[in-house]
């Protein structure tokens, strides 16, 4: 891992991307609590996620599209800047005359510039390691910032609020973005943007048709997507396992949610371990850890059996969705990288409102263990289609034509081998 850390560059951008995880689950808690604490309401709380997650996933790609061809030096701190002024101004609300408008609409507004940034930073991570042969090892690095924030961030949030209330829990986020900023506007050695301009609407139409050619990425998104909504069916189950089933109260809660994060950790460890094996088994690995972990849990007798699963799926948490989003960019064209992890963040932060929806059906049709056993069973399904249907990743020796659209630029033809095989590029 030291040979990606002596790059300044993504040191810099490392710092932002861990940075920002922990702002976003700072706010997340902060804020959840803020709109459920003044209206009462889980319609108010639903609304909430609505326009924080759901809704900036189908905005964000556009905007992408729009930025990508501007210089990163400029773009990505005045994305973190603008989400900064956001919160200063949300903890005004907060301290202030509560409107649930006003929350929503900063809310969005602060989901479009999240997923944008996040997407933009990623692109530029890529190029910066993809360079030097060192994409895998930036990403297992990455991956290890994003789990810790992942396990401190929603604690540190709930702190602040406690300390100091919802104001200084959302200032403390502005503080962060503000610095996310000046680490970016200082930085040297940042990609440079494409000369080219093309209109927005035009470059997202060209970035699906060049999914849907490209057998590969296809196949990792449409995967992805069954997966996130199979993992995802056990988010609002588990508060109900954990007291009415276990009968382990609030503290049994929170002993399944420290032991995901715990192996999420652990999992990004493993992920650095086992980097230089094909994407392929890394993806089946981790989605059966998942499918292992939710059925112990779906049959655990006590609160311990129960914590152990929780582990088992947080490991394959914090291996599946990097693995899969390393095989994406190991795909992708440079000129397509950005949309494709706009698009991938999208699915992220779209997907689940249909797991967590299917799984709090399923509880109340059924109970709390009938729908861990429906995620277990739908990850399994999933961890044996991956087996197959990614079988040709990585062995494609040229890309196929690039999509025609007469906005876009078009991807360049390059021979493209597995990168397994390749190590002393690929893996230094």
């Amino acid at each position: 891992m030291k040979p990606v850390l002596r790059i300044p560059t993504f040191r810099r951008l490392l710092a932002a991307y861990a940075l920002n995880e922990l702002a976003f689950m700072i706010g997340s808690v902060a804020l959840a609590l803020l709109v459920y604490g003044r209206t009462g309401s889980a319609l108010g709380a639903a609304a909430f996620f609505l326009f924080a997650q759901f809704v900036p996933a189908l905005i964000s790609p556009l905007c992408v599209a729009r930025l990508e061809h501007l210089p990163p030096r400029t773009v990505l701190p005045t994305l973190y800047w603008l989400e900064a002024a956001v919160f200063v101004v949300l903890a005004g609300v907060a301290h202030g005359h509560f409107t649930m408008v006003a929350v929503l609409a900063l809310a969005l507004m602060d989901g479009v510039a999240a997923l944008t940034a996040r997407a933009l930073a990623r692109a530029a991570t890529v190029t910066v390691t993809s360079a030097v042969g060192l994409l895998r090892e930036g990403n297992a690095v990455a991956n290890a910032g994003f789990s810790v924030c992942f396990v401190v961030g929603p604690g540190l949030g709930g702190s602040l609020v406690a300390a100091g209330g919802t104001s200084t829990a959302l200032l403390v986020d502005a503080g962060i973005f503000a610095i996310m900023g000046l680490t970016l506007v200082t930085a040297r050695g940042l990609p440079k943007p494409s000369p080219v301009r093309t209109p927005a609407w035009g470059r997202v139409r060209a970035a699906l048709t060049y999914v849907r050619t490209q057998r590969p990425i296809r196949d990792l998104m449409a995967l992805q997507a069954v997966a996130v909504l199979f993992f995802t069916i056990s988010v609002p189950v588990e508060v109900v396992f954990a007291q009415h089933s276990l009968h382990a109260g609030a503290a049994g809660y929170g002993s399944l949610l420290s032991a995901w994060g715990v192996g999420a950790v652990a999992g990004a460890a493993i992920f650095a371990g086992w980097r230089r094996l094909p994407s392929r088994i890394l993806i089946v690995f981790g989605a059966g850890c998942l499918g292992v972990g939710f059925s112990i849990i779906a049959v655990a007798p006590t609160l311990a059996v129960a914590v152990v699963g929780a582990a088992i799926a947080g490991i394959g948490n914090g291996v599946e969705s990097v693995a899969v989003r390393t095989a994406i960019q190991e795909e992708a064209e440079e000129q397509w990288m950005a949309l494709m992890m706009s698009l991938y963040e999208a699915l992220f932060q779209s997907v689940p409102g249909a797991g967590i929806v299917i799984g709090g059906a399923i509880t109340a049709l059924g109970s709390p263990r009938a729908a861990l056993a429906v995620a277990g069973a739908g990850s399994l399904v999933v961890t044996v289609a991956a087996w197959f249907a990614l079988a040709g990743l990585g062995a494609r020796t040229e890309s196929p034509a690039a999509p025609t659209e007469a906005s876009a630029d078009p991807p360049r033809a390059e021979t493209r081998r597995d990168p397994a095989a390749t190590p002393a590029v690929r893996h230094q």
